[in-house]
Formats: structure tokens, sequence, C-alpha cells
């Protein structure tokens, strides 16, 4: 909005009863909140709760949000450029493949948004040794640049403290930190990003040595590590569509479809080396999918108010969980895809070798020239137009996409799109071919989104109609005339927003604009029915109720959602 010019000899009491008065003349904004603190997180409520801390409004939102898994996830993201000029960092780069990564996430309900970016034209903590470390009074310029740190060394240390403390870090890990303690140059921007866990930060640097890195974060909520995204700069000279969602499926706890470093024309998996990895022996995994295996692994979920035990259970899930999405990408004897984990189990106590259907395979040199046959087994064949794996040398054995082993598991959709955790690139045009994941891998990301220090993000669906589902087409005009308020009976009671149905646990603003709708276990829609501020002003007069005027006001601070800051170090 901008405001006309004055002359000036309007006096300045004028011209703030003018402004007062326009905005009182103005109408309320449907959905707008004055939001005088953010809204808590799973972890503010856990540790609330436990605490003993929570108001009764707070204890509301706590129910209402984190009861039950969201169907819905809206992220922040903050991008970070280390050693690169503002003069290369365009908007329309940065659109792009956030736009790029909403198309490839959108149908599994993830979508992301732009808080904040942050240029340091000359970072401290920015080496191609991942290993060279640098004392924390070293690389307070990168964290001035990233968190508003006073000029002040102690000022700065005690400051990125209260940060810490603010999103639960332990007492014990903030007295390890200290101007001296050493960091590397992961180390130094997660441990930025920590300060900043509401939303998912992604470091573009050019020391990299890859086109992108990820790992996501730990287990533990209350450490001082955080996590991140790393992408290489050279991305900015291109699209580069298809890393990102790549290293975003890493940090949602996927990992690649594909095994590293074989040196046979077949991988072989190595049943007894990964089933002895459970952290927990099995007994983790077993709790969720039965003694048996058999059970669907779904998207297992600790309400914020649970007992201690079950988030310990959780996070011995965390450690035993990785063995549940493998069974798909896997198979035995001559090419049989394995249908189950339970046969996977089975199969591999019995002694049978099972084989990774999608691998790199080592290569050696014979006199100074590489074997015939290396590098990945499958592949986009843009001469014979399909996708292709091989296995075996002597003969060679070449499988295309529609091989019930590959179909819907290495390749989607005739073989053009490819999984998001593989290698394989098909040619693509707007959106990444690598955007595929099978239903298994889609339980693991919902899974690990609701791993506890993936709950320190903020989900702006939450309490909103954001990430709604679109409503159900009425049949008929019938469904959308109002109902008639002059049949006798008592009208009073707030409606819900419509009459679709809804799962257990979302949330939707009422008809009324200030009270709250709450899907129940039996998918039907009931809500608050709080007195709303001047409900009883006269149709028309044109008064604006308090929650309008402030909601109004805070529209005027919704510009300043996404940031741009270039800091000289």
């Amino acid at each position: 909005m901008t405001r006309p010019r004055r002359s000036a000899s309007v006096s300045t009491i004028h011209r703030t009863c003018l402004i007062l008065a326009v905005l009182l003349l103005m109408p309320a904004i449907p959905g707008a909140q004055a939001e005088e603190e953010p809204p808590l997180t799973w972890v503010d409520c856990w540790m609330g709760d436990k605490a003993g801390t929570l108001t009764s409004a707070q204890q509301a939102d706590c129910d209402a949000h984190y009861s039950h898994a969201p169907t819905h996830r809206l992220y922040d993201i903050r991008w970070v450029f280390l050693d690169v000029d503002e003069s290369d960092v365009s908007d329309d780069w940065m659109d792009t493949q956030l736009n790029n990564l909403n198309a490839v996430f959108a149908p599994w309900n993830f979508q992301f948004q732009t808080k904040e970016m942050v240029i340091i034209p000359d970072a401290v903590a920015e080496s191609d040794d991942y290993y060279e470390e640098w004392t924390l009074r070293d690389i307070l310029p990168d964290l001035r640049a990233q968190l508003n740190l006073s000029d002040d060394e102690q000022t700065a240390l005690q400051e990125l403290k209260a940060e810490l403390a603010a999103r639960h870090v332990s007492q014990e890990e903030l007295d390890n930190i200290t101007l001296d303690e050493e960091y590397n140059t992961g180390a130094a921007f997660r441990l930025a990003s920590r300060a900043r866990s509401e939303s998912i930060t992604i470091v573009i640097r050019p020391s990299l040595d890859a086109s992108g890195k990820s790992g996501g974060p730990s287990r533990e909520f209350q450490i001082s590590r955080g996590s991140s995204l790393e992408l290489k700069s050279t991305l900015l000279n291109g699209d580069g569509l298809t890393t990102l969602p790549h290293e975003m499926g890493h940090f949602f706890g996927i990992s690649h479809t594909h095994a590293p470093d074989h040196d046979g024309a077949e991988a072989d998996f190595g049943f007894s080396q990964r089933w002895g990895r459970l952290a927990h022996d099995g007994v983790a995994i077993e709790r969720v999918l039965g003694e048996d295996y058999s059970q669907p692994f779904g998207e297992p979920y600790v309400p914020y108010d649970a007992s201690e035990q079950k988030l310990i259970e959780h996070q011995e899930l965390m450690g035993e969980a990785f063995i549940w999405p493998i069974w798909e990408f896997l198979y035995s004897g001559d090419h049989v895809k394995l249908n189950s984990l339970a046969e996977l189990i089975q199969e591999g106590e019995a002694g049978e070798t099972i084989y990774r259907t999608n691998f790199e395979r080592n290569y050696e040199f014979s006199g100074g020239e590489p074997l015939e046959w290396w590098g990945m087994n499958c592949i986009w064949n843009s001469s014979a137009d399909e996708g292709q794996c091989r296995y075996s040398e002597d003969p060679m054995i070449r499988l295309n996409h529609t091989h019930p082993t590959l179909q819907d598991v290495i390749f989607f959709e005739n073989g053009t799109v490819a999984n998001l955790m593989s290698y394989i690139t098909p040619p693509y045009e707007d959106v990444s071919s690598r955007r595929g994941i099978t239903d298994t891998q889609l339980d693991m990301i919902r899974f690990t989104a609701n791993a506890p220090m993936r709950l320190l993000l903020r989900n702006h669906c939450l309490g909103t109609d954001l990430c709604a589902d679109e409503p159900d087409e009425p049949d008929d005009e019938e469904e959308e005339t109002p109902p008639d308020d002059d049949d006798g009976e008592d009208n009073s009671t707030i409606e819900p927003v419509d009459n679709i149905t809804c799962t257990e646990g979302d949330t939707r603003p009422a008809a009324d604009g200030c009270n709250t709708c709450t899907c129940d276990v039996d998918g039907n829609w009931g809500c608050t029915e709080m007195g709303c501020p001047d409900e009883e002003s006269p149709s028309g007069s044109g008064g604006l109720p308090t929650l309008g005027l402030l909601a109004t006001l805070s529209m005027f601070g919704l510009a300043a959602l996404k940031r741009r800051r270039r800091v000289e170090v």
C-alpha cells in the first residue's frame, strides 16, 4: 500500500488520525491473524509439557497440532551463499530451484518457501579440506553474518548461546561452546543452522567436492549440531534441477537406490553385514513390523504429550528403520523381485544370495586402460529412448524399464522418470527427471519428518488453511445455498468451513474467521464457539473488529518474509 503525499502544512497529529481512520475503514483481511509470537513447534510443546509450563492456550494449540502426524508440511528455507559475489546470485535462479523443488515434493504434501537469504562474499569457514578447523573466535564473522550477532566477542558468544538455548540446546552442550572451540567447514555452518533450526538451511559454496551433499539431522534435538544441505556454487551457472530435490530426499532420511563400489557385474547386497548394522538387534523395527516383519511400516509418530519412554523407542527405531525401504531395490536368483521385508529377511537368513538392482561398479585398469564396463549399471539410454539396467558379463543381461524388477521402483512414467535417489537422469524440461519414489520411500520421508530433530522445524501448514485439501465440488447448487436463519431454530452455533470429510487432527479456520475447527476421530469437523470481537456490530456499519485491525497492521510486515542480506566480512 502506498500512502498519498500530504502537504507540509498538515500536522503530525492530523496525519496520524487520518492514517488510523483509513485503517479502520479498511475491511478485515480474511484469515490474517495478529501474531505476537511464532507458533510453538513440536519440540516447544514436548519440552513445555514435560516441564509443566504450557499455558491453557498453548496446551490447546499443542493438542490440536501435535497429537497426530500432520497431513501436509510447509517449511522455510534459508539460502546461505559462501564466497559468492552478489552479482552471481539472481532471484531467478533461486525461484527456479524452489519451484522445481516444490513440483517434485508436492505429490507427497511437502512444500517449501524462502524465508531468508544471506550472502557472505568472503567466508572464513570455507575450504575444500573438510577437516580444516577454525576456532569459534575465527568464524565469528560468518556467524555474525548469519545470526546478526554483536561485534564484541563475548557479547556475540552469549547471544549465540541464547539463540541455541531458545531452541532447546541443553545446558551441558552450551557449556562446551567457547571461543576456543574448534569447528571444521561443515560443523561451522551446522552450528549456525542449529541457531535457526525452525528453517532448513541450504549452503551454496564453491569448495564442495560434489554437486550436492546432505546427511540430515541427528536423532537428539538437544545437541548443538544442526544440519544443512550443501550445493556447489557451480550450479549457479545453470539450472541443475536434479541436485536439490535429491539432497532434500537425503535430508528427509532416504538413501541412494544404488550401492557404490562393487567389483562384480552383479552387486551382492551383503545381507549379514547389513542386518548386523541394526542398532538394537532388530527389536525396534520388530515393535513396528511384528515378529515376522510382515506389518506395514506406516507413519510412526510420537505425540508431544507421550511418555519419555515412547520418545526413546522412537529414537531407537531411527537406528533400524533404514532397513525398511531396502527390500524394494533388491532381487534374488534369476532377477526375481522381492515382495516384502519379511521375504528379504527369510531368504537372507536361509543363506540365499541377494543382489542390488542398482549399483556403481568399481573399475580396474589393465595396461593403463579402464576395463570396458564400469560406472553405473542403470542408465537412461537416449539412443534406445528407454531406461536400462545391465547385469552379468558373459553373457550381459540387459533389462529395460518395463521389467517388474525396475518398473515403478528404479524407473517411473514409462521410463522417462527416474527414482529421486538414483543418479539416473533421463531428459527433462521444466521439472527434474529424478522425482519418483516408492511407497516404502514415502513411508521413510514421513517417518523422518516426524523425528524429533526435524520437529524443530516450523510447519507453516499447522493452524492455517495454506495446505488444506481443496473442498469437493458441490453436486448441485442446493449445497451452495447458505442455511436459512428463519426456521425458528437457534443457529448461533459456529459452523465448520465446509462439510467435507477430513483426517483426524486436521485444523481449519471456522467461517467466522476467529474460531478454529478440528477434525475428530470419525472424520467430522468440530469447531470452538468463542465469541468473536465486536460480533454484535451491525452489518454494513463500517466498523473494523480489533482482530481485523491487528490483522491489517500485521500485513505490513509480511513483505519482509523474504530477506536478502549482503554481509562484508
